[in-house]
């Protein structure tokens, strides 16, 4: 594998080469120019990726600063996206979040990794529900897993619905019959005249 400093010796023209201070400025301003002018270095990326697996703490290296590459020191896989950035490999469920903050739709890549984690955790949930047994609670998980309820998830369902059907039928009979007929009455006598009222015959 070429090394960075035969990549550096072997290609001409580069501005880290020409005005090196630039690179470890302490001014923030500076440390902005200095990642501008790595933009369009054919060596970028490799130069990204050796400080990234050295974790230099301090300069600007290939366009990303030390606060950048700090993130990724545990290894974790990178990229530079359309505009430049420094993000996590797409592919993860991190990288399926990290989309919404930069303000856009996650990818394909991203989708499917979060999918994936997603139905593990469903399935994660559901075996716990059949090591008690059964319940409604699996039964929903079946659901949204898309596949049908299992024999104990289903009876755990249907003794759920029969007892709530139970529940309101009680409701329905301790309601007092009473009480509706007193209120139509109330209202019938409310709404009669309170006297008779007379009215002068047409001669």
């Amino acid at each position: 594998m070429t090394s960075l400093a035969t990549l550096t010796a072997r290609t001409p023209g580069l501005p880290c080469r020409i005005d090196p201070d630039l690179w470890f400025a302490e001014s923030a301003r500076d440390r902005e120019a200095a990642v501008r002018a790595c933009q369009p270095c054919p060596i970028r990326t490799e130069c990204a990726a050796y400080a990234i697996a050295e974790r230099i703490p301090d300069g600007v290296w290939g366009g990303t600063t030390a606060a950048d590459r700090r993130s990724f020191a545990d290894g974790r896989p990178w990229r530079f996206d359309e505009q430049g950035r420094l993000r996590q490999a797409c592919g993860s469920v991190s990288a399926y979040h990290a989309h919404f903050s930069y303000r856009e739709q996650p990818c394909p890549a991203c989708v499917a990794a979060f999918e994936e984690q997603l139905l593990a955790d469903r399935r994660q949930r559901l075996d716990a529900e059949h090591a008690k047994g059964g319940s409604p609670t699996g039964y929903g998980l079946h659901r949204r897993i898309g596949e049908p309820a299992c024999e104990l998830c289903l009876s755990a369902m249907r003794r759920q619905s029969a007892a709530a059907r139970r529940a309101r039928a009680r409701r329905r009979l301790q309601r007092p019959r009473s009480a509706s007929g007193a209120s139509g009455a109330a209202e019938a006598v409310h709404g009669a005249p309170t006297a008779a009222q007379t009215f002068p015959l047409a001669s």
